[in-house]
């Protein structure tokens, strides 16, 4: 069954801009991406050796859709090719058919380049799971205590409220959870150990084994 997509207005325009590269220098592009003797693993890694065929303005139009039609192809286990396919029906009209037409080939020659194919892997790892955070914030509020009569405050309290959102594959959902200063204390320095585990297994595996190793939502700064 053919597979459907619907971009959004971001998306369409980035889309529109990409029927716009001259072919060959797609085709350079996705020769240059295959030959990387080492392949990054995150976007920001990537877009830099895009950058160094195309436009910045180029680059930073073709790469979402690039990744996007990677993560479909992977997640649905549909062919590269019936992908940009999908991707043609997006447009309404038979010019801009046309003009998508005239770089479908190099478009599908750069999802299936080895490059695009390490980030998508790497992006599909770090998110395969039934919940994804989406928002996390902790709301404190003054709670005041009234007299018996409701007319004077007494005393009041400080109370925390960790508010989740989520998505799950039914769609985006909510959670509220009461915390006191001790749960909050507990969760920063979690969250501390976490961080620093990360970063020493990143750099124990890097080390032993001369490999690249990525620290889901890791930013390129970091990797520095």
């Amino acid at each position: 069954m053919p597979i459907k997509v619907k971009p959004d207005s971001e998306q369409l325009l980035q889309l529109r801009q990409c029927t716009k590269i001259d072919a060959t220098s797609l085709t350079n592009l996705a020769i240059k991406l295959s030959n990387l003797a080492d392949p990054p693993l995150l976007p920001d890694q990537l877009l830099k050796e895009i950058k160094k065929t195309l436009s910045d303005d180029d680059a930073e139009a073709l790469l979402p859709p690039l990744l996007s039609m990677g993560m479909i192809a992977r997640s649905s286990d549909t062919k590269s090719v019936d992908v940009v396919k999908a991707f043609r029906g997006v447009f309404e009209t038979p010019a801009e058919q046309s003009d998508w037409d005239r770089v479908a080939a190099s478009i599908q020659t750069l999802i299936e380049s080895s490059a695009i194919r390490r980030v998508t892997k790497a992006m599909q790892l770090s998110y395969d799971y039934a919940n994804l955070l989406r928002k996390a914030h902790i709301v404190t509020d003054l709670r005041p205590l009234f007299d018996e009569s409701g007319n004077s405050v007494e005393a009041a309290v400080v109370t925390h409220t960790l508010r989740v959102a989520y998505h799950s594959d039914d769609g985006a959902h909510d959670i509220s959870l009461a915390m006191d200063l001790k749960d909050i204390r507990n969760l920063k320095e979690q969250c501390e150990r976490a961080i620093s585990k990360a970063m020493c297994i990143r750099e124990e595996f890097a080390n032993s084994t001369k490999k690249p190793c990525l620290i889901s939502g890791d930013v390129e700064k970091d990797n520095e």
